[in-house]
């Protein structure tokens, strides 16, 4: 009897550790896909995600992909940005920026910064985008989008960036931009820039003219002769007789500059 009772209790263990291993092969397995994904995600060159892309990479279909991305949301292996958009954590937030909404591209002193033509540290990221937007905070930076219209909305490379793909003004447009909205990159970091930055002159001319603004033209035109570039006869007939604030951020009281119709309110070393 006894022995027959210890046969029953061993039968009884065999089948709890059976399961248990059962269980635990299951808990590995969908680890595994887990892992796998993390690291399909991680060598892309896209920087934020749609659950079409999800399905795209795991060639599954959608209630699979939802159930995946929930179970990685959960643990903390990737973000939700927006609805309908992911990312992985710990990423660099410029490959974030300029990829959540399409077509857009980093601009004003964000783009400073990625050219390394300032010593500030950004705590903002701006983005230029045909639509306007939220802001919106990735790993505590924030995002924010700047709205232009179709006609500005040019000037701008697709660039690598931390193994991403990114948007970027060229610096010739992130001058131009800087010049119209100085509230997102002071006239002082724009001026460094225009001295330090390799300029393609001609393209920053075709570009300002493009721009289609008379106060980016009055506002380059005298920062540029300040360097020693005099484009006036260039931009002559596009200079309207009122004058502009060169920092519209600051007081007005200044010297008129009677050539570029600049009230110069801030002093430019």
């Amino acid at each position: 009897m006894l022995e027959h009772k210890k046969i029953l209790q061993s039968n009884f263990v065999c089948s709890r550790l059976s399961k248990m291993i059962t269980l635990n092969i299951q808990k590995l397995k969908i680890l595994m896909k887990l892992i796998d994904i993390l690291r399909k995600l991680e060598n892309s060159k896209k920087s934020v995600f749609t659950l079409s892309d999800i399905v795209k990479i795991l060639n599954k279909d959608e209630n699979y992909a939802k159930l995946l991305m929930n179970r990685l949301k959960s643990k903390g292996f990737i973000l939700s940005l927006e609805r309908g958009k992911y990312a992985l954590p710990n990423q660099n937030p410029f490959t974030i920026a300029s990829s959540i909404i399409f077509p857009s591209y980093i601009s004003f002193i964000s783009a400073y910064s990625f050219y390394n033509l300032t010593t500030q540290i950004p705590r903002m990221i701006f983005v230029v985008s045909l639509k306007q937007r939220k802001s919106l905070n990735y790993e505590r930076m924030e995002i924010k989008f700047v709205k232009f219209p179709l006609k500005r909305f040019f000037g701008f490379k697709r660039e690598i960036f931390h193994s991403k793909l990114i948007f970027v003004a060229e610096i010739e447009k992130a001058i131009l931009d800087s010049l119209f909205l100085p509230n997102y990159a002071s006239i002082s970091e724009t001026f460094f820039a225009l001295k330090e930055a390799e300029i393609n002159l001609e393209k920053l001319i075709s570009y300002a003219e493009k721009f289609q603004s008379k106060v980016v033209i009055k506002r380059l035109g005298y920062l540029l002769e300040k360097i020693g570039f005099d484009y006036y006869e260039k931009f002559k007939e596009k200079i309207s007789k009122n004058y502009e604030l060169l920092n519209p951020l600051k007081p007005s009281n200044g010297e008129k500059n009677e050539k570029w119709k600049i009230i110069v309110n801030e002093v430019l070393e």
